[in-house]
């Protein structure tokens, strides 16, 4: 029979306590509770926590450089906070973390999925790596040339518009000289017949 050691389980929980996050009471589904922001995060890898710890709304703390051997601290300084240094206020820790509304499993599925897809949008600004593949540069700049496309041919249709509002007013003006010219002939005859 093995004999299980209980150290990496307890310096996970200590290395959740030092990062603020606590394990949620969701039964599908391993989650971490942030304790500053209410927020439960799906990927529950070191990695992912600090950097939520970096951009947390809350409570923000760089730590990447405390987790930065594979998001790991070293055992003897694992026990070490045990003891003094990852104390988390009792108010916190005896705070009574929300478990999930019991609800149709298609709502559930489409709520989880939101909230993996709400982490992930806040880690993409983390990243030091463009994760823009070539083919969403191309849909970039294919959009661009559309939208130039597209004003060029506004434009042309109004210049289009204004010429031939210009013609109109060139047949108006000449229409108004002509009537200008019977109106001045009838003048010219309503004084003959009256002599």
């Amino acid at each position: 029979m093995k004999s299980h050691n209980r150290t990496p389980r307890s310096f996970k929980a200590v290395t959740w306590k030092r990062l603020g996050f606590l394990p949620s009471n969701d039964k599908k589904k391993y989650r971490a509770f942030c304790i500053y922001c209410k927020k439960n995060q799906a990927n529950t890898s070191i990695g992912r926590l600090v950097i939520h710890r970096k951009s947390c709304t809350e409570h923000k703390m760089d730590l990447t450089e405390e987790f930065k051997e594979g998001g790991v601290l070293s055992l003897t300084e694992g026990s070490h906070c045990l003891d003094d240094e990852l104390k988390i206020d009792e108010e916190v820790e005896s705070e009574h973390i929300p478990e999930a509304a019991p609800s149709d499993s298609s709502t559930t599925n489409i709520i989880d999925k939101l909230l993996e897809d709400d982490d992930t949008e806040v880690y993409v600004s983390d990243i030091d790596h463009p994760l823009a593949s070539g083919s969403s540069q191309t849909d970039a700049n294919r959009l661009q040339k559309d939208l130039i496309k597209a004003e060029t041919e506004y434009l042309e249709a109004k210049a289009a518009y204004f010429d031939k509002l210009h013609e109109i007013s060139d047949l108006r003006r000449t229409l108004t000289m002509l009537e200008a010219k019977k109106t001045q002939l009838e003048i010219i005859q309503l004084k003959a017949e009256c002599e």
